[in-house]
């Protein structure tokens, strides 16, 4: 991916330990896990969990399956990944095809189970993997 101007970079982020009230507050929010299919599976060597009702299209094809998001354009959409290496990507793939209410989870599902695992949030938004 070539290096892009700052002022193109529009999406939002978002801390971990703030998505329980960000999905409270925008009630049809979509959460979309840019992290390989084992990875959300869990089959991975990593096992970080995932986001209940996430949808999970891997940033390799993201690109090609962009259509299948088109619908999303004007919802809320937080992006996530295992570090938050990917997710910046994927948003701003996402801002330049016209989405417009985009936020990256900022450290990934990583960041996440060191810091909401106690929350009581986690139960309703959380799948552990093992």
């Amino acid at each position: 991916m070539p290096l892009v101007k700052k002022s193109t970079v529009v999406f939002k982020k978002v801390e971990p330990a703030q998505l329980c009230s960000f999905v409270t507050t925008h009630k049809k929010v979509i959460l979309l896990d840019v992290r390989t299919k084992a990875e959300f599976e869990g089959t991975a060597e990593e096992k970080f969990g995932r986001l209940k009702n996430a949808i999970n299209i891997p940033i390799q094809e993201l690109e090609q399956r962009m259509a299948e998001l088109s619908k999303y354009k004007n919802t809320e959409i937080v992006v996530y990944c295992s570090h938050s290496h990917r997710s910046p990507r994927a948003s701003y793939m996402l801002n330049q095809y016209g989405f417009k209410k985009v936020t990256n989870m900022q450290g990934g599902m990583s960041v996440w189970k060191e810091q909401v695992k106690e929350k009581q949030c986690n139960q309703k938004l959380y799948i552990e993997q093992k």
